[in-house]
């Protein structure tokens, strides 16, 4: 059992001194994937080791857009469904339960970071055990064009607090943060082997995260366990699901009174409605704070960056700011322009990046760039890499939604257990859009992916026709913005259940003002109609996102009539627009029966002639991520002793870490307070574990059919000499690279090709390469291409060289290199007196060389 001590030495956090006991014993997920949803049941059980009753309380996190829709409490043979109220009355109904001696439970959802959530066990009796069940439904996110991704958040990462300068306990609890807990958690997965329909079939599962396992036996489904025992919480499960080629780019799924369609535009589509004749203007965000250190993010951030630099457009504007407890801009202009000067200057700060500012604020580098507006004409990209371990998200994301009409936020989420709500909300607010790149990832492709879709123009004048005979509601009511290959879900409600479908009902996704097709789901069968009310509560949380997620009007109140209707005899009450939004959240929230930040689900255990008076509050202490380990030293300052409020009990048995919410009517209550493998498997070659990480291979049973898969201050860059190194460290540093560029390597595998052409790149899209590296690239020296035009001098004969050799070899790292090679193209067709078709032929016979 968990023991704490007081006086935390600088080589654990956990001791084994004075008895302080953990209730949670175990955490078990179990999900099943269909189509375009997981549903997800986590257990949690809890024991009470104690002589005395105990509350314990348990925040951990759940993705922001899951509707949560069903709590229980299990306690010896008693099963208490939980009820969904208001958030307030559930809580005093739970602290009324416990001051009268029952046992209470409660989830909450925290206002302030809202994928944080709260379980609350009140009263749990010595040597009993409580098990806990949450059921929730989620969107899978497609990734990189054909993978879903499974994502099930486990730790919340300590986040900073800029009140308060430091590291905070998450949900305005006290929990504490450990380098080890001794709870575990179990996982299974059912992914059925059809996705949506029978073209769309898995061709691959593997993790980036955990080891697994694959149970092949089942006829109709994939079953994906842990291979270790006894896992701990310290990362997020990301399983990724690979889709065969031949996909549909309209789904449609419906049961009864609730539609869903998807639509996934193509390049052809979002190209014939799409206008882009505005000037780009990019700025980079880099978190450069200490939390940056761990399984280094801080390399990814510079990894990522160089390819952004590469990647921008000649004549563009740019600028880059770093930021922690400070923040500091790399030029003195709100955006210069992107030529040979600026682009090496950018490149010497992005090479020396490092985890050295301090905390995480990012509020005051995003007030900068609210404060300095784009100029005239031009289109703002921001690119935010961050791991986004704050706790001000609200604040954060209330102003990044005042930008909306001038930016767009491409967010970055970096290592094992970045704020999903933080990420996913600085791309909603503006239109964006965002992504999480896991430890040990490569880099490369997401920051293409993400690039192409900035440097293409979203479409945002589109709204969804619902050709089905009834009246629908849309949920949301506003679509976001579309991308080319990029999915866009919607939702319809309908209040009559029976929805007459026939050959002529449809679902289209058009432009406004002028109504062109960017896609139609067309009903070519009569759907099977589902009961699980699955596609209901996604359409429900879809609202109710969209109203969190909505910018307020500054001051917007409204008169609501009350008692008699003569206008003289009114007595007008003013409300906020802030109170209307949380009423119609409340609304749809019981309507549905899903949580929301403003309900909780409450349940109550009646006891006979029980007594809570000396129950004892018990935060269960959260296990740092992977990839925080490091803030172990800054932690021990603020972990405390792990007993939290409740060490003495509360007198006549109210809820421990409720008593500060309602009125105190009973006195004075106070109280004193491992290196992972990726897994998979593929459906399309031999059973095989995948991992060119550890460079072996598994071979699969004859037998069984298993497979172990694996405040603030502005400085700028300029002035700033902390990030500069001595002339000795320099100088060793020069000549390492000089020795290097010497004698250089050739690399042996794609990627690292790949990363050596966009690095050899220069700023104005041509390359440079010697003999000897086209001999490399391609088993010919330079002198035996010819292009068929005598006039074309080298360095434009290499640079089509190399976009030749990168489009026909490495196609499947398109993503890496196509914002250079559209970069090359470009300034080839300037050189070539804009003749686009002249440029194509020299490419064709270079194509014949190869």
């Amino acid at each position: 059992m968990l023991r704490i001590k007081n006086n935390l030495s600088a080589s654990a956090v956990l001791t084994q001194q004075q008895a302080n006991y953990v209730p949670l014993k175990r955490v078990i997920i179990e999900s099943k994937i269909r189509a375009f949803a997981a549903d997800v049941t986590i257990t949690q059980i809890f024991h009470n080791d104690e002589a005395t009753p105990i509350e314990a309380v348990y925040c951990f996190p759940i993705e922001e857009q899951a509707a949560i829709y069903t709590f229980k409490a299990q306690i010896d043979d008693r099963e208490i469904s939980a009820q969904l109220k208001e958030k307030k009355e559930a809580q005093q109904e739970y602290n009324n339960a416990l001051q009268d001696g029952h046992g209470a439970y409660l989830l909450e959802q925290d206002e302030k970071s809202q994928d944080n959530f709260i379980i609350n066990v009140g009263a749990l009796p010595p040597s009993n055990d409580c098990t806990i069940t949450i059921g929730y439904i989620t969107e899978l996110n497609l990734v990189q064009g054909s993978t879903i991704r499974f994502a099930v958040p486990t730790t919340i990462a300590p986040r900073y607090n800029p009140d308060k300068g430091g590291l905070a306990s998450p949900a305005g609890t006290t929990s504490k943060y450990v380098q080890s807990s001794p709870y575990t958690i179990d996982f299974r997965c059912h992914i059925e082997k059809t996705i949506g329909s029978r073209t769309e079939q898995i061709t691959r599962v593997s993790s980036s995260s955990h080891p697994i396992e694959i149970d092949l036996v089942q006829q109709d489904a994939y079953i994906v366990t842990f291979t270790q025992q006894n896992t701990h919480l310290d990362r997020d499960i990301l399983i990724n699901i690979e889709l065969s080629s031949q996909r549909n780019s309209t789904i449609m799924a419906v049961e009864s009174g609730a539609i869903m369609a998807a639509f996934i535009p193509t390049e052809e589509e979002c190209h014939q409605v799409s206008k882009n004749d505005l000037m780009n203007e990019f700025i980079f965000v880099v978190d450069c704070s200490g939390s940056m250190q761990g399984e280094n993010k801080i390399g990814l951030a510079r990894q990522a960056m160089l390819l952004f630099l590469k990647s921008l457009p000649v004549d563009c504007h740019f600028n880059i700011i770093r930021f922690g407890s400070q923040y500091k801009t790399l030029f003195n202009e709100k955006t210069v322009v992107y030529n040979k000067t600026n682009a090496q200057e950018a490149e010497q700060l992005i090479k020396r990046l490092q985890a050295d500012l301090g905390g995480t604020e990012l509020l005051e580098p995003l007030r900068w760039i609210e404060q300095h507006p784009p100029s005239q004409g031009c289109a703002r990209q921001v690119f935010l890499l961050t791991d986004g371990e704050i706790s001000n998200v609200t604040e954060v994301l209330e102003l990044c939604r005042s930008m909306v009409t001038s930016t767009r936020i491409f967010s970055f989420g970096l290592g094992q257990s970045p704020s999903r709500s933080l990420v996913k909300g600085l791309a909603r607010a503006t239109n964006g859009r965002f992504v999480f790149i896991p430890p040990n990832a490569s880099v490369d492709v997401y920051v293409g992916e993400q690039l192409q879709k900035a440097l293409q123009p979203c479409i945002t004048n589109v709204h969804i026709k619902w050709n089905l005979g009834v009246s629908v509601q849309s949920a949301p009511t506003h679509l976001p913005p579309v991308y080319t290959n990029d999915r866009l879900i919607v939702y319809a409600l309908v209040d009559d259940k029976t929805i007459p479908f026939d050959h002529n009902s449809s679902v289209e996704l058009l432009t406004e003002p002028d109504h062109r097709s960017l896609g139609v789901a067309k009903v070519d069968h009569i759907p099977a109609i589902g009961e699980n009310e699955t596609i209901a509560r996604l359409a429900a949380k879809a609202l109710i996102l969209e109203l969190q997620h909505a910018k307020l009007p500054s001051s917007n109140t409204k008169t609501l009539e009350i008692g008699s209707t003569q206008i003289r005899l009114q007595e007008p009450m003013e409300t906020s627009s802030e109170e209307i939004t949380k009423q119609r959240i409340i609304a749809i929230s019981l309507k549905y029966n899903i949580l929301s930040p403003y309900t909780a689900f409450v349940g109550v255990e009646k006891r006979m002639n029980a007594s809570n008076t000396n129950m004892v509050l018990r935060e269960v202490p959260i296990q740092i991520s992977a990839d925080d380990q490091h803030l172990q030293r800054s932690i021990q300052g603020y972990v405390g002793t792990g007993r939290g409020r409740g060490g003495l009990g509360l007198g006549i048995g109210g809820a421990c870490r409720h008593r500060k919410i309602l009125p105190d009517t009973y006195g004075n209550r106070n109280t004193k307070s491992s290196n992972v493998k990726s897994s998979s498997f593929n459906a399309s070659q031999p059973i095989i574990c995948d991992n060119s990480e550890y460079k072996h291979k598994l071979r699969s049973s004859t037998l069984a059919k298993r497979i172990s898969q694996p405040k603030s201050l502005c400085l700028n860059d300029a002035d700033d000499q902390d990030n500069v190194y001595s002339d000795s460290v320099s100088k060793k540093k020069r000549k390492r690279k000089e020795m290097f560029s010497e004698k250089e390597i050739w690399p042996s595998n794609d990627q690292d090709i790949v990363r050596l052409l966009i690095n050899k790149q220069l700023f104005d899209g041509l390359w440079n390469l010697d003999s000897e590296a086209i001999k490399n690239l391609t088993e010919k020296t330079l002198a035996e291409f010819t292009c068929g035009d005598s006039q074309i001098d080298q360095q434009v004969l290499v640079s089509m060289i190399v976009i030749a050799v990168l489009e026909a070899r490495f196609g499947t790292l398109a993503m890496m290199w196509h914002g250079v090679v559209q970069k090359a193209r470009k300034r080839l067709i300037n050189l070539l007196k804009k003749d686009s078709k002249y440029l194509e032929q020299l490419l064709q016979n270079i194509r014949k060389q190869i």
